[in-house]
This record gives C-alpha cells, structure tokens and sequence, in this order.
C-alpha cells in the first residue's frame, strides 16, 4: 500500500509539471532571455568591479573597439535600450505582460529591466502595476519603478531606491539617494515590498562602505549643487517636469499609430484625451500636428529663456524633449545648431542630432548620412492605397554601418530598415527616390 501511495504521489507530482511546462513559452523565454543579456552587457563594463576577461568577452562579442569603450559606451548602450523597448513592445502587444506564469523565473523580470531602462514608465506603469499584483513579478520590481516614477516627477520617493547625482557637463557630484517621503518607516515599508535590506545598507552597497546615508528634502536637492563645488549645478526639477510634460504630449497621439499598442493603452488614451471614434480613425493627424504646434511653442520659450535644456540642467531623458519637438516641427533648420552645439557638450547623445541631420538632409532633397530617415511614397490603385517604404537614399552606403556604430547607433542599416520599417533594405539613387515621389499639380 504504502508504494502504491508513492508511485500515484509521483505520477500526479509528473503529471502536474508536464501541465506547468506546457505553460511556460519556451521560445518567448528564450527570447527575453536574450533581451535580458543585451540589457545588461554594456551596463557590466560601467561596472567598477568588471574583470578584464569579462571586459574583453563582452568588446569581442559586441565587436568593441577602445574607443567604444571610453567615448561611445552611454551612446551604445542608449541605441542597445531602443531596440530592447521595440521588442518589449511588440511582446506586450501579443501577450500582455510576460510574466512568471508565462515563462518562468527570471525572464519574467526582462520587461521590466528594459521599461525602467526606457523614457516610458509612466505609459507602462498600470501594467507593472498589474503584473505585481497577480504576483507575476515581484513587488518589489513595481515598488522600484514606483520610486523612478516619482523621482522623474520631482517628488519624493517611498522605498529609497532611486540614487542621485547632479551633472555639469563632464562633472558628476558625489551622490545622495533621493529624498524619501516617510524616511521613518521606510526600512518596514521595504521589508513588505520585498527588499531584503535596510536604505542605509543600500546606500553603501550602492555607493561604497564608507557611504552615509542621509535623507534630503526636495528644497534641499535643489540647492545640492551649491554645497559641492562651487562649478556645479543642481537639476531644474521643475523645468524636469514640465519637460516631462512635454514629451508625454509629444508621444501620445502618435502611440495610437502604433501597430503593437495594447487595447488596455488605446483605451487609456482615449479616455485620457476624451478622443471620439472619429478622433482616432480619421483625426489623428490633425490632433497630432495640433499639439505638435502647442509644443513648439512652449519648447520656443524654454530655448529663449534656458538654451537648449540638456543632461546637465534637466537630467535623462527629459533632456531629450526639446530634441523631439524641434523633429517633429517644420524649424529644424532654424534651430539645427543648437542641437549640434548640445551634441558637441554631451547635453544629448550625438546620434540624436546625427538623426535631425539626416531628417534635414532628406528635407532638402539630398542624401543622407546615416541612414536614420524612410520615407513613405502612397498611391492608389483600384481604389486600394498601397504605401512604398524605403530608407532615403545615402551618401556612401558602403560606409554606413561604420558611421553608424561611431555614432551610437546599435543597429546596422539591415536590421533598422527591418525592425523600424518592415522591410529589406534597398539602395536607391537619390534620382531614384526622387522620381518616386508625386509630383505638385
């Protein structure tokens, strides 16, 4: 009887993790997997402790040279964060979350490394929210992002995890962990969130032994510069936010052109922006173009007013906002050497401004030089509208790739025209593209 018992106790105990298997996604798993690496290898040659055999491991499998090392690393790692948020995307789009249920421990936990590493917490927050809750990833992963969130907004955090440094230029400050709302109970608030240490064990884990932790205030963080050396300057948290604004303006409508967007997100904006069945099928582009002029007003006064609002000044990645209103507008021209001269300083990544020469470029009709910009030809046959995609003619298309490495781009012009477009990537003639493009009547 009793090896009847076992034998029946281990057939439903094979039978239950043949039911678990089917569930977990092998090929998503592997896939997030993959991501997961590629979120993590140009962070591990940042890291103080990184080996040389690691360090070599990662520039012969990334194809690094030294100088991709010690100038181009943020830049790679910028564009390698881009093409990980595309992916994301279009897995949420299919399958909601990826979560634990779904395939498995630790690769549940890759969308939300690549969203916290992303400009988009705040468009994905109810879904971490939710993933949370359903236990599908850990609580503390959403309590993480929680304080990420907050500290964008310029308020202060819950759980202590977000750190902070002020820039000038090249400079960093020494580093405080952003000012806590309850610092009392922050220690309880982290045990029941999951988080198996104190804030001030933390803060030395995350800044070195000889750290003492210290809660700030909000007015305090403002004038942080000031008590450093003299040289340096505090964020403008609420340029910061008002940027952030901005941004979230700028994307919003166009999220809804997004062939991967989520049903859940779709709704949400459109009630957020109390959009009509009219508004989203026909109205998008002049709701779009509309708030792209509002925009470019504000950004116009902020110029006026600070310069160009870079890294230094407002932090990542609202210094990015101004970038992507001045794209979107018809001012590129007027305003190119501005976003040149921020490139030059480091207030924003040179393959932003690499992009808005590009754009420029095509605009005028010429070619471009790093193969960022497609354009889109429509016509109609049969009373169907087909659309031609392709990249814009390029200068030297046999150099490229390299331009684009240098330049911080992580893709080759291959894989952008198939992962941005669709499509396999041609060279035209400028003749070519040019001839393709309807003529006024």
């Amino acid at each position: 009887m009793r090896y009847l018992f076992f034998a029946i106790f281990f057939s439903v105990l094979i039978n239950a993790q043949k039911k678990q298997d089917k569930k977990i996604n092998v090929k998503l798993k592997n896939e997030l997997a993959t991501i997961q690496k590629d979120d993590q290898i140009y962070r591990e040659l940042m890291e103080s402790d990184v080996s040389q055999e690691q360090k070599e491991k990662v520039m012969k499998e990334k194809n690094l040279s030294k100088e991709d090392i010690t100038d181009r690393l943020w830049s790679l790692m910028d564009e390698q964060d881009k093409v990980n948020l595309e992916k994301v995307e279009k897995i949420i789009a299919e399958y909601g979350y990826p979560g634990k249920s779904l395939v498995g421990e630790p690769e549940n936990e890759t969308t939300w490394f690549v969203i916290q590493h992303s400009p988009k917490i705040n468009q994905y927050m109810p879904l971490i929210k939710a993933a949370a809750d359903h236990k599908e990833i850990p609580f503390r992963l959403y309590a993480t992002m929680l304080d990420r969130q907050l500290m964008n907004d310029g308020k202060e955090q819950i759980y202590g995890t977000q750190g902070f440094s002020s820039h000038d230029g090249e400079k960093e400050s020494e580093p405080i962990i952003w000012p806590i709302k309850d610092v009392k109970n922050v220690n309880k608030l982290r045990k029941e969130a999951g988080f198996y240490d104190t804030v001030e064990s933390y803060a030395k884990r995350l800044y070195g032994k000889n750290f003492v932790f210290k809660n700030y205030t909000l007015d305090e963080v403002l004038k942080f510069g000031d008590s450093q050396k003299g040289e340096e300057k505090p964020l403008n948290l609420e340029l910061k936010k008002e940027l952030a604004q901005i941004y979230k303006d700028d994307q919003i409508y166009r999220e809804l052109t997004q062939p991967n967007i989520t049903p859940e997100r779709k709704a949400e904006i459109i009630k957020e922006k109390n959009l009509s069945t009219e508004d989203v099928s026909t109205g998008l582009i002049k709701l779009m173009d509309d708030q792209d002029q509002k925009n470019l007003v504000k950004v116009e006064k902020i110029i006026e007013k600070y310069g160009y609002p870079g890294k230094s000044m407002v932090g990542e990645p609202e210094n990015y906002a101004v970038w992507y209103v001045i794209q979107h507008s018809p001012k590129i021209e007027k305003y190119f050497p501005l976003i040149k001269k921020a490139a030059d300083e480091k207030e924003l990544p040179f393959r932003l401004y690499a992009m808005m020469m590009d754009r420029k470029l095509m605009y005028e009709n010429k070619e471009q030089i790093y193969g960022t910009q497609i354009r889109s030809i429509f016509s109609t046959k049969n009373g169907k509208t087909e659309t031609l995609s392709f990249v814009w003619p390029i200068k030297d298309p046999e150099a490229v790739n390299e331009l684009r490495k240098n330049s911080g781009f992580g893709r080759t012009i291959e894989d952008y025209a198939k992962d941005a477009g669709g499509f396999e990537y041609k060279k035209y003639t400028l003749k070519e593209a040019l001839d393709l493009i309807p003529k006024k009547k």
